[in-house]
């Protein structure tokens, strides 16, 4: 949800309809902008009868969550929705169009990115969908009180739905990253063209239950989705134990986050630490870009997926019986695809992507763990502070850059605001110039040392008495800023 969304929610009255967690979301975005109007949309929220009942909601949330946990570990434990028969296909027929999908990806594994192994792929694509069925179900107001059929149902259902949405995304996003490495320049009528008739031929065969088609997908799209996925339960995540001070769809993200680290520990390490700052994820090379491109894909594919609401049905299998809505459906998809392409392309053209921003980044991000719960972060309290603040900072730039990336002046304003904004943070200074660049250690006793101090004192007689030494603390310390220049000893 952006600013201009809230807003007009705001505004209009709409957000008494909307779900809990989207009220955390709203709340969240509002308090977080520094537009004028946001403070007061605020305070009307917090006024209105929703939002003078909301503790009570989160109250009565936890226990609805704590009854969905007990009730999901135990249908898992007694379903295996993905078991297989003896000549290694799906016992479950509803589970064959994704499984015939992840069959026919060909992985392209490219030099500068860590290697995604094929055997490994469709066992990391079910972590991530179980991650984001669990997301929705913990948060179902009736998933406990259902009849076990029921739930084994609505779970099955859930698990494959966020496969076949990760399918979509998948395959627009490698078309997106190979429009990407072909030109940096502006779609022309041509361009646009191309962009669409592959979208669309591509997803016919996405659905089609026999399609021989093989999906050429790259490794560096397959790791920078699967982490904006993460990245996207991970902030629901953390929504819900602001809120409701339960810590079981962090778990969840844990042991998923856990898999993919192992796997993939250095782009894992860059993504994941972008998880509340994926609109700027673009500045960090050609894996931020990706990361980019998936998310603002996938924002699309979740809002426009046509089977949205449906329980006795998949997406492909919707879209299967009714062939009219893939088309609507791809074209919002497309759109998002040229739109983020339009970002990117500019954010190269104006150098604020790269590999050595990426590099500044990673340097930075391996001071501390993204999960701020994580005892053996080397980088954290004040720094830590300092860091979010500038991201903070430098993320709302970028999202502007997205409410108006349709209007040509305007874009050129929030571009030169975004750059700035950028250059001149703490943050930007450090990522630009990495080389020159340490992040000061938070020990107070790094900046502290005992110093002998000689007096020499003379009696009234001017005859000299013994000296006295004393123990002097000399203490330079940093409270607020810890990125260093190793060049001229600049503290900035």
């Amino acid at each position: 949800m952006d600013i201009k969304k809230a807003l007009e929610l705001i505004e209009s009255g709409r957000f008494e309809e909307l779900d809990i967690d989207d009220i955390w979301e709203l709340i969240n975005v509002l308090s977080a902008s520094s537009e004028p109007q946001a403070f007061q949309a605020l305070v009307k929220l917090q006024n209105s009868k929703l939002g003078q009942s909301l503790p009570q909601k989160n109250m009565q949330m936890q226990y609805i969550m704590e009854q969905n946990i007990q009730a999901l570990n135990k249908e898992e434990k007694n379903f295996d929705l993905f078991a297989l028969d003896k000549k290694g296909q799906p016992v479950h027929a509803s589970v064959l169009p994704i499984f015939n999908f992840f069959n026919h990806v060909e992985v392209k594994n490219k030099e500068d990115v860590e290697q995604v192994k094929p055997e490994k792929l469709f066992e990391q694509a079910v972590s991530i969908a179980k991650l984001t069925a669990k997301k929705d179900i913990l948060l179902d107001k009736n998933f406990s009180k259902q009849k076990p059929e029921e739930q084994q149902k609505n779970y099955a259902n859930s698990v494959l739905m966020a496969m076949e949405e990760t399918a979509f995304v998948l395959v627009s996003n490698q078309i997106l990253e190979d429009t990407l490495t072909q030109k940096h320049t502006p779609l022309s009528k041509v361009d646009k063209a191309e962009i669409t008739n592959k979208a669309e031929n591509s997803f016919a065969e996405v659905i089609r239950p026999k399609s021989k088609t093989r999906f050429q997908l790259t490794n560096s799209n397959i790791i920078s989705t699967f982490a904006a996925e993460i990245n996207r339960a991970g902030n629901k995540a953390a929504l819900v134990e602001k809120n409701t001070s339960s810590k079981e769809l962090n778990n969840e993200v844990a042991k998923v986050d856990k898999k993919l680290q192992k796997e993939y520990p250095e782009t894992m390490l860059l993504l994941r630490s972008f998880a509340q700052y994926q609109n700027m994820s673009f500045v960090a090379g050609k894996q931020g870009r990706n990361m980019f491109g998936a998310d603002y894909i996938a924002k699309t594919v979740h809002e426009n997926n046509p089977a949205k609401g449906q329980k006795e049905v998949s997406l492909f299998a919707f879209l299967k019986e009714q062939p009219a809505k893939i088309k609507s459906f791809s074209q919002n998809i497309v759109r998002s695809i040229k739109k983020a392409y339009m970002v990117m392309a500019e954010a190269i053209s104006l150098k604020l992507s790269s590999e050595k921003i990426a590099d500044g980044f990673k340097n930075m991000f391996s001071f501390f763990s993204h999960n701020k719960e994580d005892k053996n972060a080397k980088y954290k309290g004040v720094g830590r502070q300092t860091i979010e603040s500038n991201l903070d900072m430098v993320s709302a730039r970028a999202s502007q850059i997205l409410l108006e990336q349709n209007k040509v002046d305007k874009r050129v304003i929030v571009w030169k605001d975004f750059r700035n904004t950028l250059h001149n943070s703490q943050l930007g200074r450090a990522i630009l110039d990495p080389e020159r660049t340490e992040l000061v250690s938070e020990n107070v006793e790094d900046y502290t040392k005992v110093t002998p101090i000689i007096l020499n004192n003379k009696n009234k007689d001017n005859k000299n008495k013994a000296p006295k030494t004393l123990v002097g603390k000399t203490v330079n310390m940093i409270s607020k800023v810890v990125l260093s220049q190793k060049a001229g000893g600049k503290v900035h």
